[in-house]
C-alpha cells in the first residue's frame, strides 16, 4: 500500500509539474486514428499531391480565416501525414510543412495551444525520419526551424514542457544531419540559436525549472536531458489518461 501510494504521489507531481498533460493526451488520443482517407476531399487531395503550397492553400480555404479551425485542421493533417512515412515520405514532409506554417501563426498558437503542441510534436517525429531526410532534405530543414521556433513558445511550451523539449531535440536532430546540413547549410546555426534564446527564456523556465539545462544538454549532443524528458513523458501521460497507453513515445534519431 506504501508503495502503491508512493507511485500515485510521483505522477501526480509529475502532472502538477508538466501542466496540462491530460488535454494534450486526449488530443493525440483523438486523432490517432486519423488517414489521409478521414480528411476533407480538397485537403486529402493536396496532402496525397505532396505539395506543401496546394496544401496550405486546402487549409487556409477549409479554415476560412478561423484560428481555431486552422489548428484542428492542422492536427489532422500532421496525424494524417505520419502515417505516409513508409509509402510516401515526400507527402509526408510536405503535410508536416504546411500543417506547422499553419500553427505558426500567432493568433493560431495563442488560440490553441495544445493542438499547436501535438502539431510540433508530430511534425518532429517526421523531420527526423531517414526516407523523409533522403528525399526532403531542404524541406526538413525549414521545418526544422519552425518546429523549434513554435515550440519555443510560451503559451505553447507550457501545454507540455516534456513535449517542448522532445520537439526541440528532434529539431535540432535532423538540423545536425549531414544531409539536410549540406541542402540548407546555416539550419544548424539557426536552430542552435533558436534554442539558445530557449534556454535563457524566463517565462520557458518557469513552466519547467530544468529547461536551461535540458536545452543546454541538447545543443550540446548529450542524450540525458533526452533520455529525462521521455521518462518524464512516459510517467505523466500513463498516469493522466489510462488509454494513452499506446500512444507514440517522443523519440530521437542520433545524428
Amino acid at each position: 500500500m506504501a508503495t502503491f501510494r508512493g507511485l500515485f504521489l510521483a505522477a501526480a507531481t509529475c502532472v502538477a509539474v508538466i501542466g496540462v498533460v491530460p488535454a494534450v493526451a486526449v488530443a493525440q488520443t483523438a486523432t490517432s486514428g486519423i488517414t489521409v482517407n478521414n480528411l476533407p476531399p480538397a485537403l486529402r487531395a493536396a496532402v496525397l499531391s505532396g505539395n506543401s503550397n496546394a496544401i496550405t492553400a486546402a487549409l487556409n480555404t477549409l479554415s476560412a480565416g478561423n484560428p481555431t479551425q486552422a489548428a484542428a485542421l492542422a492536427l489532422q493533417v500532421v496525424s494524417a501525414a505520419e502515417k505516409l512515412l513508409a509509402t510516401n515520405p515526400q507527402a509526408a514532409i510536405s503535410a508536416a510543412a504546411a500543417a506547422v506554417q499553419a500553427v505558426q501563426a500567432s493568433g493560431v498558437s495563442t488560440n490553441s495551444p495544445t493542438q499547436t503542441s501535438q502539431v510540433i510534436t508530430t511534425a518532429s517525429r517526421i523531420i527526423i525520419n531517414p526516407a523523409v531526410i533522403q528525399v526532403a532534405p531542404a524541406l526538413v530543414a525549414s521545418v526544422a526551424t519552425s518546429v523549434a521556433q513554435v515550440a519555443s513558445i510560451p503559451a505553447v511550451y507550457q501545454v507540455s514542457p516534456a513535449a517542448a523539449v522532445q520537439a526541440m531535440a528532434n529539431a535540432y536532430s535532423a538540423a545536425t544531419t549531414p544531409a539536410v546540413t549540406a541542402a540548407a547549410p546555416t539550419v544548424t546555426s539557426t536552430v542552435a540559436q533558436v534554442l539558445t534564446t530557449a534556454s535563457q527564456n524566463t517565462a520557458l523556465s518557469s513552466a519547467n525549472a530544468s529547461n536551461t539545462a535540458q536545452v543546454t544538454a541538447i545543443l550540446n549532443n548529450s542524450s540525458v536531458a533526452v533520455e529525462t524528458t521521455q521518462q518524464t513523458t512516459t510517467t505523466t501521460q500513463t498516469a493522466s489518461v489510462e488509454s494513452v497507453a499506446a500512444q507514440p513515445s517522443f523519440t530521437v534519431s542520433p545524428n
